[in-house]
């Protein structure tokens, strides 16, 4: 599983703390998403918008994955 994504997001936002208070979110919600590799998908746009964190780096990869062609089927 890939953390880049959520990482990216709290380091261009300065802390996990002041990436909560900008989405209006605690700060246990986004250590949550850490730990996760993954924030809800309700604030991916949110967070690709504010801090340019491409949105397939954001969401669960198991979604990712609904949408990926696998070939022939």
């Amino acid at each position: 599983m890939s953390y880049s994504g959520v990482r990216a997001a709290v380091s261009a936002a300065g802390s996990q703390a002041q990436l909560a208070s900008t989405l209006g979110v605690t700060q246990q919600a986004v250590s949550l998403w850490v730990r996760r590799g993954f924030v809800p998908a309700s604030r991916v746009v949110e967070i690709e918008a504010q801090y340019g964190v491409d949105r397939v780096e954001l969401v669960n990869p198991r979604t990712l994955e609904l949408f990926t062609p696998r070939g022939n089927l």
